[in-house]
C-alpha cells in the first residue's frame, strides 16, 4: 500500500467514531453512490427521486481478548492493543474474531440503509430497505438504555453472519486507493 494510502487509511481508523462515519465517510459513499446530501437533519443522502438513505459505518477490528487483569495491566495494554494492530483484511471475516456494529438506526427517518464494513484492506459497502432490517440476524430494536422500544436500533455483523450480508445486502467493493481518490475531490 502506498504511503499515502495507508495515512489515509490509517487516519479513518483512528478518527473518533462520529467524525470517522459523519465527517469522512459519509460524503465518500455519497459521492461514490451519486447521492445528494440531505436537504434535512433527519438521514444523511437523498437521490434524485426525492428518497432519503441513512449512511452508517463499521470498523471491523480484532476482538480484544477478555481477561481480568489489574488496572496498571489494562492501562499498560492500551499501546499493545491500538487500533491500527487490530486491523483485518477482508480475507479473514470468515475466520477472525472481531467487532462490527451498525449502530443508532432511526428507521423512520429512511427508506433506504446503507452500511459500510471498513476493514484493513477494502471497505465492503452494502445497502437495504428500511422494511428489511427487522428481518437482519441480531437486530435489536433498541440502541441504548434510554431509546423507547423500536424508536433506534443496531445490529452487530459478527464472522458466523457476515455472509448473510454479503449474499442480500452488498453492493460494492472500494479498495483504499478509491476512497482516497474520491476524498481528493471532495
Amino acid at each position: 500500500m502506498k504511503h499515502n494510502i495507508k495515512k489515509f487509511r490509517d487516519g479513518m481508523f483512528l478518527a473518533p467514531s462520529r467524525t470517522m462515519g459523519e465527517t469522512f465517510m459519509e460524503p465518500i459513499i455519497r459521492k461514490f453512490r451519486g447521492l445528494n446530501s440531505s436537504p434535512t437533519g433527519e438521514n444523511d443522502a437523498s437521490n434524485d427521486a426525492g428518497e432519503f438513505s441513512e449512511i452508517k459505518c463499521a470498523r471491523v477490528l480484532k476482538r480484544l481478548p477478555k481477561k481480568k487483569t489489574s488496572l496498571a495491566e489494562k492501562v499498560m495494554s492500551v499501546s499493545e492493543n491500538n487500533v491500527l494492530t487490530r486491523l483485518i483484511p477482508f480475507s479473514d471475516c470468515y475466520t477472525s474474531k472481531y467487532d462490527a456494529n451498525i449502530q443508532n438506526i432511526k428507521r423512520d427517518h429512511f427508506l433506504y440503509l446503507i452500511y459500510a464494513m471498513l476493514f484493513g484492506d477494502c471497505i465492503k459497502i452494502f445497502e437495504m430497505k428500511r422494511e428489511d432490517i427487522s428481518s437482519i440476524t441480531n437486530w435489536c430494536p433498541k440502541h441504548g438504555r434510554m431509546d423507547a422500544l423500536g424508536k433506534s436500533g443496531q445490529f452487530n455483523i459478527p464472522k458466523t453472519k457476515i455472509k448473510e450480508h454479503l449474499e442480500n445486502n452488498l453492493i460494492a467493493t472500494l479498495t483504499w486507493d478509491e476512497a482516497y481518490e474520491i476524498s481528493t475531490r471532495l
